[in-house]
């Protein structure tokens, strides 16, 4: 199944690529997600380490593919044996904030209760400030 989950908001779309950009930053704006390992502390394709959500869900995953230039990147998540396909895209809109889109293709029942989860995330995403 795909599944495309969309918000808009004010923060401006450098700051919210800005907290894709740096793993640190991803708890602030998907509190689902409770620790992030990486080997490394930027996006970058091959980019792999383990998510945690909500404090007892380790999942693993590694980064596909980052187009700074485009604000878009895509990465590969594995829990047990469901593996998700997620894209994630930053736009500007007419009123000088942002859209984010993530575009995820997995097992049907696994993205029907994940959507709740990922439009709030996405919904604090485009109201982020500038990162710290």
């Amino acid at each position: 199944m795909d599944m495309t989950v969309t918000r808009t908001g004010p923060a401006r779309p450098a700051d919210v690529w800005q907290h894709y950009e740096r793993l640190d930053l991803w708890t602030v704006w998907a509190p689902h997600l409770t620790n992030v390992r990486a080997d490394s502390a930027t996006l970058a394709p091959g980019t792999s380490g383990v998510v945690t959500a909500l404090g007892v869900v380790p999942a693993a995953f590694r980064v596909m593919s980052v187009r700074a230039n485009l604000h878009s990147w895509s990465w590969r998540v594995r829990v047990g044996p469901v593996t998700l396909e997620l894209t994630h895209d930053v736009a500007p809109t007419p009123s000088g904030g942002s859209r984010a889109d993530v575009r995820i293709q997995g097992p049907a029942p696994v993205l029907l209760a994940y959507r709740p989860l990922m439009g709030w995330a996405l919904a604090r995403l485009v109201r982020v400030g500038p990162a710290h």
